[in-house]
């Protein structure tokens, strides 16, 4: 009985003594940079990717192509979720971020949260301006944690509703590389823009399980019920102004409400394999004709028609030959 005593503590030694301290890392530790902007992924970083196998030796692209973006966002409150009203008149009261900064002290006001996602070198500036951008139009955002900071059972087996870029992964159901390894794509808030796969059995598939419950109903204003928030009808658009051309909600199957990317696979693998400065020349074009498009039909009154004939035309014109 002692022999076995001694044994067992001397395997709990033996564990606790090679156990990998970067298995205990967890969202309580994610502490974004004090400042909004863009960031080389550290030394620390790239091996909490590699150990939660968020980056691969076979990904596409490694640490040192990526860049962390941070940035501000409005969160999504059970205020919000609550309102029958507009979202604009529920951020009526709150003062401009600088100015309840600076007014914190006096009156209480906590500053908005940062949050971070990690993308293509390429594309790193397009995304923090995007971000800014949702954050002056007050787009609600839930959380923006990057998924390295999630353990695995939490990335299986939880309805995560989070913010997110890069994640060498494949396609969902597929055996190619996603967007995502990339670094061009972003899934935003994916409780509220679930993704939805209609199996050759009629069965649906939808991802988050959460979403559910009210998200599958696209309708932002229904009879007797809250106004919807955080949904991408609103801001895709936006994101197109900054690249993003691609929503997953134009797609027939599945529909990836959550997802954007900057193209179509064929650019994606374009941008990658130039060098860095002519890679970023190139996507400014794309951005650059991409907002002359929009400018060009801004008399139109219906939005959503602009942005399908803009995007169809520009990323068309830039399929690599």
């Amino acid at each position: 009985m002692l022999k076995s005593t001694v044994a067992a503590l001397l395997i709990l030694v033996i564990f606790a003594c090679t156990k990998n301290p970067l298995s205990d890392i967890s969202v309580d530790d994610f502490h974004p940079e004090a400042q909004v902007g863009i960031y080389t992924v550290s030394q620390s970083e790239c091996a909490l990717m590699r150990y939660r196998k968020i980056i691969k030796s076979d990904s596409p692209v490694g640490c040192e192509r990526l860049r962390k973006v941070v940035f501000n966002f409005f969160p999504i409150s059970s205020r919000l979720m609550r309102s029958t009203f507009a979202l604009d008149s529920l951020y009526r009261s709150i003062p401009p971020p600088s100015s309840g900064i600076r007014q914190r002290a006096a009156n209480n006001v906590v500053p908005h949260p940062k949050g971070a996602v990690i993308v293509l070198d390429v594309v790193a500036g397009e995304v923090l301006n995007l971000f800014g951008e949702l954050y002056r139009l007050k787009f609600p955002i839930k959380s923006a944690i990057p998924i390295e900071y999630f353990s695995q059972q939490e990335r299986v087996t939880e309805d995560m509703n989070n913010t997110l870029a890069f994640d060498s992964r494949f396609i969902t159901n597929e055996t190619r590389w996603s967007e995502h390894a990339y670094g061009v794509a972003i899934d935003i808030n994916p409780i509220q823009n679930p993704y939805l796969d209609i199996e050759n059995t009629s069965r649906a598939e939808v991802i988050p399980r959460d979403a559910t419950e009210g998200y599958l109903n696209r309708a932002k204003y229904r009879v007797g019920k809250p106004v919807r928030v955080g949904m991408t009808e609103d801001v895709a658009l936006v994101f197109a102004k900054h690249g993003f051309a691609v929503w997953g909600g134009d797609w027939n199957t599945p529909i990836d409400y959550m997802h954007f990317q900057v193209g179509s696979r064929q650019f994606i693998d374009y941008l990658v394999a130039l060098p860095l400065e002519g890679a970023k020349v190139l996507f400014r074009r794309y951005v650059s004709q991409l907002n002359q498009c929009l400018e060009m039909g801004g008399a139109r009154n219906d939005a959503a028609l602009l942005r399908k004939s803009c995007v169809e035309e520009v990323t068309a014109a830039f399929e690599p030959q």
